[in-house]
């Protein structure tokens, strides 16, 4: 592995990539090139994506199967690129993998459009726990990211994705992902975006089968002049299948559309909505759209939703213990965007919980 400078290394910690930490597999791409790909563990196939195309003839017909080429412009853009960069991951059926498996792109040059192609399978009873950063070094100081990702999750198996943005302020960012979770499988996902950026706009779909499940988390930080479109769909196909979307949204500035539906299609799906919503001042602007619809009548589907300003009796209380104005409100959102994410390990909580105070240490209230 080739040495990084320290530009770079600052960028990958900003989403929580450590070379220092353990991990049972790695891929690291800075624009085009592939950095680093390779697994620690047998129970792990981790491969550039071109190379698992040649390799498997089965996966150029998966591929595109859970998001369509035609979707959008940005699909299209991403499966007419000549450049096929992405990775394959593929844990082995009834593995459980205990350390996370770790990837991240990173643009490097001024104005470069990044497009990306990402298959992730975790065959039946498999368990893994997948860390995504995305984000750009001091170089870049305006870009494109598009990446198209397809998760197909099996019966039984376990899946738990974290996605760790930090972006340039003249960066657009167009994920588009979707996900199949099998009979009794099960998908916690987790998006966390606190730098800020141009534009970004995604609303990840997922596929619950019977017995399912899948839990959806989003922290965002707005900051002035950022403009967020995210959500998540989420299509309860199955008997008894469930999910839960959970967002947490501050806006200092800037502009947050947060979406979530659930689409309950059998007996006995459950689904429960929550968006909140924090706004510091007069310039930025949360819109929350929850959405809920029952197609059969032994359904249970639930939302909450709420958009409003520092607690001004939370605020005195605190200053009233001594803590001057500006720490109190620091706390206060600290405190809001703390959401205790299932499933993530203590470690990765700490490292999010560092980034969220680096980001109000340098913003302004």
């Amino acid at each position: 592995m080739r040495p990084y400078d320290n530009t770079m290394i600052n960028a990958l910690r900003n989403v929580a990539y450590d070379f220092e930490q353990e991990k049972s597999a790695s891929f690291l791409v800075s624009d085009l090139e592939v950095l680093d790909a390779h697994s620690a563990s047998d129970a792990i196939e981790i491969l550039p994506i071109s190379i698992a195309l040649e390799k498997y003839e089965w996966l150029s017909k998966l591929s595109y199967t859970l998001v369509p080429k035609d979707k959008d412009e940005y699909v299209k853009q991403v499966a007419d690129n000549e450049n096929k960069l992405g990775y394959f991951i593929r844990v082995k059926a009834g593995e459980k993998v205990l350390l996370p498996l770790y990837t991240c792109y990173m643009i490097d040059t001024n104005s470069f459009t990044q497009c990306t192609h990402n298959i992730i399978i975790a065959e039946e009873g498999a368990e893994f726990h997948l860390i995504s950063g995305c984000t750009s070094s001091a170089h870049a100081l305006s870009g494109r990211h598009i990446g198209v990702t397809e998760y197909f999750i099996k019966e039984n198996a376990v899946v738990t994705s974290t996605m760790i943005h930090s972006w340039g302020k003249e960066i657009e960012v167009y994920p588009r992902s979707a996900a199949h979770v099998g009979k009794n499988g099960k998908f916690v996902s987790s998006y966390i975006a606190l730098s800020s950026v141009k534009k970004i706009q995604m609303d990840p779909l997922a596929l619950i089968e019977e017995g399912g499940l899948g839990e959806f988390y989003s922290v965002i930080y707005a900051h002035e002049g950022s403009s967020f479109d995210v959500g998540s769909t989420v299509l309860l196909n199955g008997k008894g299948a469930s999910s839960q979307i959970i967002s947490r949204v501050v806006s200092n500035g800037g502009d947050v559309i947060t979406r979530g539906k659930i689409i309950a299609h059998a007996p006995g799906g459950q689904g429960t909505m929550a968006c909140n919503g924090l706004l510091l001042n007069k310039k930025g602007m949360i819109h929350a759209i929850p959405e809920l619809i029952g197609n059969d009548p032994e359904t249970e589907l639930s939302h909450e939703a709420s958009v409003g300003m520092i607690s001004k009796e939370e605020l005195s209380y605190l200053m009233a213990s001594g803590i001057e104005e500006e720490q109190a409100r620091s706390l206060i959102i600290e405190g809001f965007l703390d959401l205790h994410i299932p499933s993530l390990p203590e470690y990765l909580q700490r490292q999010i919980n560092d980034i969220v105070k680096k980001t109000k240490a340098s913003d302004t209230l």
